[in-house]
């Protein structure tokens, strides 16, 4: 009997990962009736990590009032999980760039601060161990305002407090942790792997998106190297360059100046929570999926992880995705067996999805079996 592991991340604004799971099975089903079907939902370290994390965790949504990057009052939600005394929060619930009304986007003025609050209702609550997506943001302030909300203070030349923007980076000139140390780890989910700063870092290749105008971009760059600075003394290591400290408008790099943190890849904690590696060890085929296939598909996203491990493990994996636009080579350096899209390319496909991934799975599923 043929074990079929199906292991998507979203169609973005078309599926969630959980009905893209269940229209994939249902083609299993339709072609394969007897094969042993195993679902899991992924996620990277963007947009549905909470909810993701939230399946395999056993959590409770908790609702809790906050701030939007722009300073908006708001009620947003984490997961609490209160036996293990794990909170996951999701970065984007908070200070989501999609959040935000096009004239509200100005990363000069965005900020953290909301998602630091939600930090903070956590510890309140017991949390030992927040697990923290950082994916979406519409924020480039190093991470200062989420520091800020848990007692860090960001101070200028003549000791005054700063408030937590990209604009006032460039101001900070001491950083004062709180009091009493945050004992509770951090594992912080990132789907991206720039530095701090340089051409391809925080700023200089996100800005832009989250409403910055290119005389801005140069004045955010000026002060993320600033603060950039300013961490390197206090921490007495080296910061702009590590791999995906860049994340969330440097929120990446900011976060490590808590006690107890770790940068990880969002694919890797999901990988991991939902024990992906084991399940595939008993599979005979598997799929997974994605919006759109493309070259950003290699750079840590959930379809390359599940198709590297399963080469790794020489299980046949195909993705079956919303659109491809990637050429042989990429496909090839993927793993992947095959790559397909739901429609053909121009028609229109958004309202269909789980109709058509349903009938591709169904279609090769049966050319496998043959």
């Amino acid at each position: 009997m043929m074990t079929i592991l199906i292991a998507p991340d979203k169609f973005k604004g078309s599926l969630d990962s959980f009905a893209l799971c269940e229209a994939m099975a249902m083609g299993v089903r339709d072609a394969a009736p007897e094969a042993t079907i195993i679902s899991l939902p992924l996620a990277d370290g963007g947009d549905g990590f909470a909810n993701v994390m939230a399946h395999y965790l056993h959590t409770q949504p908790v609702q809790a009032a906050t701030e939007d990057a722009a300073g908006n009052s708001i009620i947003a939600q984490y997961q609490w999980n209160p036996s293990s005394k794990t909170a996951i929060i999701e970065l984007a619930a908070a200070s989501g760039l999609a959040m935000l009304e096009k004239e509200c986007r100005n990363p000069l003025t965005t900020s953290t601060l909301g998602t630091g609050l939600l930090v903070k209702n956590a510890l309140d609550a017991g949390a030992e161990i927040i697990i923290l997506g950082i994916g979406g943001s519409g924020t480039n302030d190093g991470g200062t305002g989420l520091l800020s909300a848990l007692g860090y203070l960001f101070l200028d030349t003549a000791n005054r407090e700063l408030k937590p923007c990209g604009g006032n980076l460039e101001k900070i000139k001491t950083i004062v942790a709180p009091h009493q140390p945050i004992q509770a780890k951090f594992m912080v989910a990132s789907d991206v792997n720039n530095p701090l700063t340089g051409p391809n870092g925080a700023t200089h290749v996100y800005a832009a998106q989250k409403g910055a105008m290119v005389a801005e971009i140069a004045e955010l760059e000026k002060g993320m190297v600033h603060f950039a600075e300013v961490m390197e003394k206090y921490l007495r290591q080296p910061i702009a360059m590590v791999p995906g400290a860049g994340a969330a408008g440097g929120t990446a790099a900011g976060l490590l100046l808590l006690p107890h943190v770790r940068l990880k890849k969002g694919t890797d904690i999901v990988l991991s929570y939902s024990r992906f590696h084991e399940h595939l060890s008993n599979a005979d085929l598997v799929f997974t999926g994605e919006g759109g296939f493309d070259l950003q598909t290699l750079q840590g996203k959930v379809v390359y992880a599940v198709a590297q491990a399963c080469k790794e493990k020489n299980v046949p994996c195909i993705a079956v995705c919303g659109k491809v636009e990637a050429d042989e080579a990429t496909i090839k350096a993927s793993g992947l067996i095959k790559v397909v899209a739901i429609s053909e390319e121009g028609k229109d496909s958004f309202g269909m999805a789980g109709e058509l991934v349903r009938e591709k799975v169904k279609g090769l599923v049966k050319a496998t079996c043959d």
